[in-house]
């Protein structure tokens, strides 16, 4: 199968964008597809982008480059908004519905911000390790400055700690920050899950470590964070965190899967791929 995909990135976080709405993917494998064009092109993730029928607004799904489904995916979500906007949507604001729920999103001049919703099941697990909830599971680490190689051994580590992992509820592993103080605001290193490395940069991750920086440091939102990737602008409105920064255009290039075959439940229904906006 041959799949043609917009190659973007958030802040260095990369992703390639694969339109459904050109390149209708229902019945296929999508865990499959995205661990083979990830290893083909290099990149962090696989956004498979369409239209929800139901509810008649932009869609995102999120793979990591090892195949597995995450429900969120904050620079991700940037992403597909800069797309949707750029390709479909007219207006500067509105919705995307994603595996963490329907979420508001905008383009403001050259940068993109996307609503996560609300931190949600913040806990302190001791003077340096606290856990939130921003649409996927992160352990935030308080310290100083610390290495990459060693963000990375650590990081594993964690991320890997069974005991860890099933105390805060989830088992199958959680993304891992190591943050500091700078000028700015904060710096955050993060070991993603699915990725298994220290990423340039991760939304969820930066919007987590600002809001536990909230907690430990007393500092008040709006928190700029710093990543290897870039910065990003971590904002509160009525409890909804919001992440706003860059996202850039890397070109187009085109994926080859080998045994990947449909198997539609029912027939494919091509009328969806009509636009509603």
């Amino acid at each position: 199968m041959r799949i043609k995909a917009t190659k973007m990135d958030g802040c260095g976080n990369s992703f390639l964008v694969v339109d459904e709405m050109k390149t209708p993917l229902a019945g296929f494998d999508r865990s499959l597809i995205s661990s083979t064009l990830a290893a083909q092109h290099e990149t962090d993730g696989i956004l498979f982008v369409d239209m929800n029928r139901l509810r008649k607004m932009p869609s995102m799904k999120i793979f990591d480059c090892d195949g597995t489904e995450e429900t969120m995916c904050g620079n991700g979500l940037r992403c597909a908004t800069r797309y949707f906007r750029d390709t479909y949507v007219a207006n500067d604001k509105f919705s995307i519905d994603t595996g963490d729920g329907q979420k508001a999103v905008g383009v403001i001049d050259d940068l993109t911000e996307v609503d996560l919703g609300e931190a949600r099941d913040y806990r302190q697990i001791s003077d340096q390790l606290h856990y939130v909830f921003t649409g996927v599971p992160h352990l935030v680490v308080i310290g100083s400055e610390i290495s990459t190689e060693n963000a990375r051994i650590f990081g594993r580590s964690l991320r890997e700690d069974r005991s860890l992992c099933e105390f805060v509820g989830h088992p199958e592993g959680i993304n891992v920050n190591f943050i500091w103080r700078d000028q700015e605001g904060i710096v955050v290193r993060t070991y993603e899950v699915g990725v298994e490395n220290v990423t340039l940069s991760c939304g969820t991750g930066s919007a987590a470590s600002a809001f536990v920086a909230t907690k430990v440091f007393g500092t008040a939102l709006p928190i700029v964070t710093n990543s290897l990737g870039g910065s990003l602008r971590i904002t509160e409105n009525n409890g909804h965190l919001s992440i706003r920064g860059q996202t850039r255009y890397q070109g187009k290039v085109i994926g080859f899967v080998n045994g990947v075959y449909p198997k539609p439940i029912i027939p494919i229904d091509y009328r969806h791929h009509q636009h509603y906006w």
